[in-house]
């Protein structure tokens, strides 16, 4: 055995361990020697940080390892585990991504900048200063060479870009941070590296920059704060925008060790990073979130309308009632008349209750009584978006693309803006449309807080709903017929913490309609789902049957459903695309392979090709460059590049499913961490005539006792109450 000391070069990356450690085969610089370097969790405490063609000062012991390879041959590794490792430099990747991709370095391919930057590496920067041209003409001409010149020379920003090389910083975080910072970026990340924390999520790795490569202190007061905010961060993976003062010294303690754990806890008090409320502590960015929203709701609930239009206004609806051919309800209307009376009013109700027709009402009355000249109608996702366009013939955006495409002097001072499936908007996207409410608007938000928290951080209508704000709220349902007893046990189930009632169940004869419910093994969930989808008319042809699940992954997920009914269904042709670089390809999702007659959602907004985050579609055809989708008559090519966008819709997550309504639906209940009273309603209540849950009874009960919306910590109740008491 020996010892080794010096420089390697890593070639391939060969193992990252889950907490830590890693396995990497390297050469040393300078000799053709070759190692295999096995480091634990305690060495290498962050693995991303590892990649090829990085360099790093290695200490250890060397073995001989015979290894086998899968032919069957044998060899002798030479295998160091070091008892120390350094980070030396990084393979100038932000440097290679600018002269490729920047119109300042024009004529300088990928190819060509990988090689400037493997023959030269920091020394280009030298040559750059000191106008060197001579020293690039074997590699490039002398036009492309004087142009890299000019070009360093004129980046101002070219220290930062060193610096982000010399710790290794990815280069896609490389340009957010330059975008950001600009000329100040060098001293920003120099002064204090955590700043990171706001460009990228893996606090390890930062934490591996400012003590390996910057040798800051462990106990800097910039490292501790920025471990206390990454607690409350943490938190926010699960709704919570606070959480409980012990739980954060626990998690701190843990992450840190005791003394600078409570260290840590200290001083993001004493900076005021941290804000208490009694027993809870909040982040200071999330207390300026939730307080300003509070804010904005109370300034608003003091604007009032005159309520001595209240006649014009049944008149105005009686003329309404004429066009579209049918009657308001007195819920309706009333509705109608609160939401022309308030700045800001909350139109609630069960699935079906007919709240876009109020909506269409509502739009209707403020403009024929000239009380706007502007209606602005959005909903978080592009499917419900798409959905309340269809219904009311408005054209309806995501709240995405209000705040990208929509400028603030573009609202009139009278606009009423109309926010639909308002139960799914999480308090940061809330903050954003309230900031955008002109001074004569108003704003509805219209939704159901039975159904689906935000994916996103906090609360929004689930909490406003207990606010002494405008809520007219529909209880008559109009989607399903009574007969079809989709109404009584959806309503069984949203009334189910107050009235514990057994859930009257109609048993399950095949395709027919109301809500059954099948007893089902774990084990055999994916077996039943597919008997009940071939049994009530499911084919893979169209989405009138769609299974819903509350995972995507797991057994009896979405991705193993869908491959279900694609290895029954799918008959059509594979589908094959001509990529310039590798030839005739086959486009695969899930490790199968597209084909005509597919079903397929698009899972992100593209406004140029007008279709939506969770548009379902039809695969038609394709040609060698793109695949021919129609999404419910927008037919559309997609290029091999966007077919990234797509799943397979045949089964989708009960979140994907929200804000749309199909003819039947079957619906996985099985134990999950995201399952419960919320979600199953809003599963039962996608269906229009037939809804079956398979699996157990026990589980479906459970979760009706559950709601992981209002077991999130929030404080925009507080806050309001705050606002409120300081008036």
């Amino acid at each position: 055995m020996s010892v080794f000391e010096g420089e390697l070069q890593i070639r391939k990356i060969r193992h990252r361990g889950g907490i830590g450690g890693v396995i990497f085969s390297a050469v040393a610089v300078g000799s053709n020697q070759r190692f295999v370097v096995k480091a634990n969790h305690q060495i290498a405490r962050s693995p991303s940080l590892f990649k090829e063609m990085h360099i790093w000062h290695v200490k250890g012991q060397v073995e001989q390892t015979p290894i086998k390879w899968k032919d069957g041959t044998t060899a002798i590794e030479k295998t160091i585990t070091p008892t120390k490792m350094d980070f030396v430099k990084a393979a100038h990747e932000n440097l290679k991504r600018l002269l490729a991709e920047s119109p300042d370095f024009k004529g300088i391919s990928e190819i060509k900048a990988e090689k400037l930057v493997t023959f030269f590496g920091d020394t280009l920067y030298d040559i750059a200063r000191n106008k060197d041209i001579k020293r690039l003409l074997p590699i490039v001409g002398q036009e492309v060479a004087q142009r890299i010149i000019d070009g360093l020379n004129q980046y101002e920003e070219l220290g930062a870009l060193r610096l982000l090389d010399e710790l290794g910083v990815p280069p896609h975080i490389g340009d957010s941070v330059i975008t950001i910072w600009e000329q100040q970026a060098y001293e920003q990340i120099r002064k204090n590296p955590y700043f990171l924390t706001a460009f990228m999520a893996d606090l390890s790795a930062i934490d591996a920059y400012a003590l390996d490569r910057l040798k800051m202190k462990e106990d800097a007061p910039e490292r501790l704060i920025a471990y206390a905010k990454q607690v409350m961060f943490n938190g926010f993976n699960s709704g919570n925008t606070c959480l409980e003062t012990s739980k954060v010294k626990y998690q701190l303690n843990r992450m840190l060790g005791k003394a600078l754990g409570t260290k840590a806890f200290d001083e993001a008090v004493e900076q005021g990073e941290l804000e208490f409320h009694d027993n809870l502590v909040q982040v200071k960015s999330m207390d300026i979130v939730e307080s300003s929203v509070a804010n904005n709701i109370k300034h608003l609930s003091e604007k009032s309308f005159s309520q001595a239009l209240a006649k014009r206004v049944d008149s105005v609806i009686d003329t309404f009632e004429l066009g579209v051919g049918f009657s308001l309800t007195e819920q309706q209307r009333n509705a109608v008349l609160q939401c022309y009376t308030n700045s800001i009013a909350l139109l609630t109700g069960g699935a079906g209750c007919g709240k876009t027709t109020v909506i269409e009402a509502i739009c209707y009355t403020l403009e024929s009584l000239n009380q706007t000249k502007q209606v602005i109608l959005m909903a978080l996702a592009g499917k419900a978006a798409q959905r309340i366009t269809e219904a009311t013939g408005r054209e309806a955006m995501t709240i995405a693309g209000f705040m990208h495409n929509v400028k603030p002097e573009d609202i009139d001072d009278d606009a009423v803006i109309i926010v639909d499936e308002a139960s799914m908007v999480d308090v940061l996207s809330l903050l954003k449309v309230l900031k955008r409410v002109p001074k004569c608007g108003r704003i509805i938000l219209t939704g159901d807080q039975e159904q689906l928290p935000p994916v996103g951080v906090g609360l929004g209508l689930h909490v406003l709903v207990n606010l002494p704000l405008a809520n007219p709220h529909l209880t008559v349902v109009k989607r399903q017929s009574e007969s079809s007893g989709i109404p009584n046990i959806a309503s069984a189930i949203r009334n189910y913490p107050s009235n514990k009632i057994e859930v009257p169940f109609t048993p399950y004869q095949g395709s027919g309609s109301g809500v059954s419910f099948i007893d089902c093994e774990p084990s055999n969930i994916e077996a039943m789902c597919m008997k009940v989808y071939r049994e009530l008319g499911g084919n893979g042809s169209d989405d009138n049957v769609v299974l819903l699940s509350s995972v995507k992954h797991q057994e009896g997920g979405v991705v193993n459903i869908n491959s279900h009914v694609y290895d029954e269904f799918a008959l059509g042709e594979k589908l094959t695309l001509e990529h310039t670089e590798f030839g005739n390809v086959n486009h695969n999702i899930d490790g199968r392979p597209l084909k005509v007659g597919e079903m397929v959602m698009f899972t992100r907004n593209d406004y140029k090709k007008d279709i939506r985050n969770g548009s379902v579609g039809k695969v038609l055809s394709s040609n060698d460059e793109a695949v021919t989708i129609d999404f419910e008559g927008n037919i559309v090519e997609l290029a091999l590049n966007d077919l990234c966008n797509i799943e397979r819709a045949y089964a989708m997550t009960v979140h994907k499913s929200q804000g749309s309504q199909y003819e039947r639906v079957i619906i996985v209940v099985k134990n999950s961490r995201n399952i419960d009273r919320h979600l199953l309603y809003t599963a039962v209540t996608r269906a229009k005539k037939q809804a079956i849950l398979v699996g157990c009874r026990c589980t479906f009960y459970s979760a009706l006792q559950k709601s992981n919306a209002l077991n999130r910590r929030t404080l925009l109740y507080n806050h309001f109450e705050r606002v409120v008491d300081n008036r």
